[in-house]
């Protein structure tokens, strides 16, 4: 092969290679929990992977049709569980794709901090000396969603869930059977309004669920009106 030929091939695969890491780092990546059917989203695909695995990383619709987790039964659920009209299948899995994307599009991205050094004594974050004669603006560390990459939405205040009783608004289990959200609503369904949320989590350990993933289900089931939060007198 040419010397010329060859050398153009290599810096087209440079530049594809690069590209790519650039549509990464630029793009938001998802993650879907197969078994709690949550979604997150994060600024960036290395920034999704940084928080573990036994999910679905995906930031398209063919990326989470490759899955070999990703079945239509999953689609499906998963469609449910972040729309108000819920269905019962799709024609086939690119359509099912097409509009869980959709559905997921204005999920709020989460941040991840980039890591600090604190500074040595006399010396900036940056290593370099303050100028006497320049005052010096405060130093602000931004993290990775708001470097340009993705703009997050404004988080809201944690909702304090501690010594109010839960009661159940609806007489069915909406969720996936064998999941822990479908466990830990059954708690619901059986407390006729006068569980505490501290019980509901002790009977939630039972059936192997931790602090956390109350929380979020509660949250979530709060927000689809399956549950409400009942201040004690």
């Amino acid at each position: 092969m040419d010397m010329h030929i060859l050398l153009s091939v290599v810096k087209t695969l440079s530049i594809l290679i690069y590209l790519r890491k650039e549509y990464k780092m630029n793009t938001v990546t998802y993650t879907l929990d197969p078994k709690s059917l949550v979604v997150k989203g994060y600024a960036s695909d290395k920034a999704a992977r940084s928080m573990g695995n036994g999910v679905a990383f995906f930031t398209n619709a063919e990326e989470l049709l490759a899955d070999r987790n990703v079945t239509a039964r999953l689609l499906v659920d998963a469609y449910n569980e972040v729309s108000d009209k819920p269905v019962k299948k799709f024609s086939d899995n690119k359509t099912a794709a097409k509009r869980y994307m959709a559905a997921i599009a204005d999920i709020h991205v989460r941040a991840v901090p980039t890591p600090q050094i604190a500074p040595l004594s006399g010396m900036t974050p940056l290593g370099i000396k303050p100028s006497p004669n320049y005052p010096q603006a405060p130093v602000e560390h931004p993290d990775v969603a708001t470097l340009g990459l993705y703009e997050p939405k404004a988080v809201k205040p944690r909702v304090s869930f501690a010594g109010k009783i839960i009661k159940c608004l609806v007489s069915e289990n909406p969720r996936r059977e064998g999941t822990r959200g479908f466990k830990n609503f059954n708690v619901f369904l059986g407390s006729n309004a006068t569980l505490k949320y501290e019980e509901f989590v002790k009977l939630a350990e039972m059936h192997g669920s931790t602090k956390g993933g109350c929380r979020e289900d509660l949250a979530h089931d709060i927000k689809k009106g399956r549950v409400e939060l009942i201040d004690v007198c």
